[in-house]
Formats: structure tokens, C-alpha cells, sequence
């Protein structure tokens, strides 16, 4: 079967983006041999570490329209905008009805080339993950011992994407997650999508469970320096305070950023853990479109929310609404800027087990030059009304901010960089502040195979202090990001 992810010349380009792209990335050639093999020395003796349990790319789509990589990708998986708009239109070439110039064969006239075209599989694990920080131990014994370790824990979890067009202007897409160690299986994302509504792009319609932030200027799940799951204690009693190890390593702009919230049934929400707008995976009706022209996009969506699964145990929903305005795309440079409200219902508790409605407001931008791809977002959390219970001792106020940028030092070397500052909210006694900034190399073998190392820095770590978000000192990682 031919393999459309290589990065042969003879692969037709559909964007002139992804071509320019390609030629114009810094072709010093003495440079790149030295960046890779400083980074395999860095990586010898270090086995394999897949970057990031969320869906990013799917080379099946490469495979089914017989392009590369590129075409849609400034670097796997950040999407240019050729590629964005292929996302917009449920999966089908931007400006066509897939079905219409595609035809479709019937179940019993497919191959296994077909099949292919609709699946993608990734592997995770952690062979080498360094944390360096002070350990929360159990009350009564000594806080704040020094912990520094190496965690192995490959394989993690594997994932099974399936996506495409079921006929004209009907796609989809399902993602399975298999963890490992606890053993369960779970759909991370599960939607259709219905194109097309009305005049072309005034409307596409998403059914399902899916990332409400997809479209978003800053779309987190497609960034370079992945989520990094913080670590409890020990285990948290409902509507009890939940203490942490080790911070968690995400987008600060999209973060919980409270302390002192839980889930309906009493379940702790990290601070650090990606939530509302940015949740990764939400159950509800989303519609987007363009009806003005390249230059708009819009997008309002109900949700389940109260961070819930598949399940509602309420019937309050949450509600969000984007808009997007493109600018001045052209062969070297693009650029946009997106504003967004998610308003909740219920979607949280207090410890006295108060219902609370969280809100967020958040501004993103990002610009791309040549090979260098910047993205800032700020997100501002609200607590409507705090209960009587909490009162006096909950800020019901919490800003985040995040600024990151991708460029390629060669033709084939990507150095990518993100600063995170949060501002918590939440009880008083319990709230920690944090200031991060991430770091990575990243050395592309092929378009969808890359060697990287990457390092995390507590910048607050000399205000001192027992929270995790003062004691994580560095978290290192180093490993190979493959997609297939």
C-alpha cells in the first residue's frame, strides 16, 4: 500500500501554504545534521515516549486523498489554515461536497486499501519522564520530602482513530482510548457531522461528543507541548480538599484555575486540569460556519457540562458561542484573532456542596510568518454567585495566560516554547498561583515521525511554600511522536 505520509517529492500539494511551507524552511543542511545528532545523543538509551494521548492528526486522510502530511500541517499536529478548513467542512476538501467528486463504493466492493483510509492508531508511553519536587506527604508524616524520579510506563494507553465522509456533506469521527493500567476503554470523541446547511458554509452541524475549542485561534489539543496530568497525594474523600504532588502541565489560559471546585458527585477538579471551553471532550450540538465570507467564522454550542461524561446528572446545560476573524492569509503569512463566552449551569460544587454556575471569557490570537507559527490566549473564569457557606473565603475570580511559538531552527528541526501564568481562584487557604515555561526540540525523520526533548520550569519555584504548584522544580521528557 502506497504510504502518502513520506515526504516524497512526487506527493501533490493542495495548498499553496503547505508547498511555500516546504520550500522556504531553512535549508542548512551542516546545522541539521548537528541539531540531530546532539538530540540522539540526548535520547540515547531512552526508549520510546509517544507524545500526548489526544487525537491530532489523522494520516488516513493523507492516505484517502493522496497528499502529504503537509498539506494540512504546519508541523504535526498544529494545523495550517488549509487544514483548519478541511476540519470546518467535516473532513472534506475545503470548497467540495465529498460524494459529489468523490464517489462513494458500496461495503461489499471495499478492500483493506479502503479501510485504511478511515483508520489511524497511536500508541503512548512514558520511557523516560523525570519530575524533580517536594512531596505532599500524608498528615502526620514529614511534608515536604524531596522526590526526584523517573517514571516508566510504556505502554500507557493506545488509541484508535476512525474518521471520513459517510456520503455527501455527512462525516465523522471516533476516537478510542484503551488505558492500560486501569483497563478500561473509552470514547474520547464520538461526533457527525452534518455540512452544508443552507448556501455553502452557512452552516455545519456537529453531533456527538467532541472538543468545543476545535476552531478556536488557539486550539489546545493540536499544540506541540502537550498536557501533562498533575498527581494526588493520596486518594481524595468527596467534598474534601484533594492535595497535590506535582502540578499539572497544560495551558494556563484553559486550565480549572480554581481551587476548591468539584464535580456533582464530589469528585476534586484540578486546578490545573483542562476544563469547559477547552475540555477535550464535551456531549452536545455544536454549529459552525462562515457566512460572510473566509474572512468570519462563527460558532454556538449546548453542551451537557457540569464536567461530565456521556451521562447528565442535572438538566442544566452549559452554552458557548466564538467568532473568529481571519486576516491577510497569503503565501507567508496569516493570522487570526478569536473571542468566545461559555456560560455554565450547575457545572460545579463548592465543598458545602452548593451548586455554582462557571463561567469564562477568553481573547486568542495567532499569526504565522514563514516558518514561525506565534498563539497567545487569556481566559478569565467567574464564579456567578458564591455560596453563603464559602463566603469570605473564595475568590470567585481566576485569569490564565498563555504565549507560545513554533519555528524551525532547520528544514526538518522544530523549537517550540510556551509560558504559562495563572492566577488561581477558589478558597483563600487552599489557592496557589503558578508561572511555567515549557521547552522543545523536536527533529521531524518523516512527516509524522519526530524525535523530541522537552523540558518544563517552575518559574515561582523560590516563593517557596508546600503546594505543588511551588515545589514542582523541572519535569524533563524525551521520547518519539508517531502516528500511524
Amino acid at each position: 500500500m502506497k504510504n502518502a505520509m513520506s515526504l516524497s517529492a512526487e506527493q501533490p500539494s493542495l495548498s499553496e501554504h503547505s508547498t511555500r511551507a516546504s520550500a522556504t524552511r531553512p535549508q542548512a543542511q551542516g546545522l541539521s545534521r548537528c541539531a540531530l545528532g546532539l538530540l540522539l545523543c540526548i535520547l540515547a538509551g531512552i526508549t520510546i515516549l509517544l507524545l500526548t494521548p489526544e487525537a491530532h492528526a489523522i494520516p488516513a486522510f493523507a492516505r484517502k486523498y493522496n497528499v502529504n502530511c503537509t498539506a494540512c500541517h504546519t508541523a504535526p499536529p498544529v494545523l495550517n489554515s488549509f487544514g483548519q478548513r478541511f476540519l470546518e467542512n467535516g473532513y472534506q476538501l475545503p470548497g467540495t461536497e465529498d460524494g459529489g467528486i468523490i464517489g462513494k463504493k458500496q461495503l461489499g466492493d471495499m478492500t483493506l486499501d479502503d479501510v485504511t483510509n478511515y483508520l489511524a492508531f497511536r500508541m503512548v508511553g512514558n520511557a523516560a519522564r523525570s519530575w524533580s519536587f517536594r512531596q505532599q506527604n500524608p498528615p502526620g508524616a514529614d511534608r515536604g520530602a524531596a522526590e526526584n524520579k523517573t517514571e516508566l510506563t510504556f505502554p500507557e494507553s493506545f488509541v484508535l482513530f476512525t474518521g471520513g465522509t459517510l456520503t455527501k456533506n455527512v462525516g465523522f469521527m471516533v476516537e478510542l482510548g484503551h488505558d492500560v493500567e486501569s483497563g478500561g476503554t473509552d470514547v474520547e470523541r464520538g461526533f457527525v457531522t452534518f455540512n452544508n446547511i443552507g448556501f455553502h458554509n452557512l452552516a455545519h452541524v456537529r453531533v456527538g461528543r467532541f472538543d468545543p475549542n476545535a476552531f478556536y485561534s488557539y486550539a489546545t489539543v493540536r499544540q506541540q507541548l502537550g498536557e501533562v496530568g498533575e498527581s494526588a497525594a493520596s486518594t481524595c474523600l468527596a467534598f474534601s480538599p484533594c492535595a497535590l504532588n506535582r502540578a499539572g502541565l497544560a495551558p494556563s489560559a484553559f486550565a480549572a484555575k480554581f481551587y476548591g471546585l468539584y464535580q456533582r458527585d464530589g469528585t476534586a477538579i484540578s486546578p490545573f486540569a483542562a476544563s469547559l471551553f477547552n475540555s477535550g471532550g464535551e456531549t452536545g450540538v455544536d454549529v459552525h460556519g462562515r457566512p460572510f465570507g473566509d474572512w468570519f467564522l462563527y460558532q454556538v454550542g449546548i453542551v451537557n457540562g457540569a464536567n461530565e461524561g456521556f451521562g447528565d446528572s442535572n438538566k442544566g446545560k452549559d452554552f458557548y458561542g466564538m467568532v473568529r476573524f481571519d486576516h491577510a492569509k497569503s503565501l507567508d503569512f496569516s493570522a487570526n484573532l478569536s473571542g468566545f463566552v461559555y456560560l455554565g449551569r450547575s457545572n460545579a460544587k463548592v465543598q458545602s456542596q452548593d451548586d455554582v454556575n462557571w463561567d469564562r471569557y477568553g481573547l486568542s490570537a495567532r499569526a504565522t510568518y514563514k516558518m514561525v507559527d506565534l498563539y497567545a490566549a487569556l481566559a478569565i473564569d467567574k464564579i456567578n454567585t458564591t455560596p453563603v457557606a464559602v463566603a469570605g473565603n473564595f475568590d470567585s475570580t481566576a485569569t490564565g495566560f498563555t504565549l507560545g511559538a513554533d519555528t524551525y531552527v532547520t528544514d526538518k528541526t522544530l523549537v517550540s516554547v510556551r509560558y504559562d501564568n495563572l492566577d488561581a481562584g477558589g478558597m483563600l487557604d487552599q489557592r496557589t498561583s503558578s508561572t511555567f515555561v515549557g521547552t522543545q526540540v523536536k527533529h521531524f525523520l518523516r512527516t509524522n515521525v519526530a524525535l523530541f526533548a522537552r523540558n518544563d520550569f517552575n518559574v515561582r519555584k523560590s516563593e517557596g511554600g508546600d503546594a505543588a504548584a511551588r515545589n514542582l522544580r523541572y519535569a524533563f521528557f524525551s521520547g518519539i511522536d508517531i502516528i500511524f
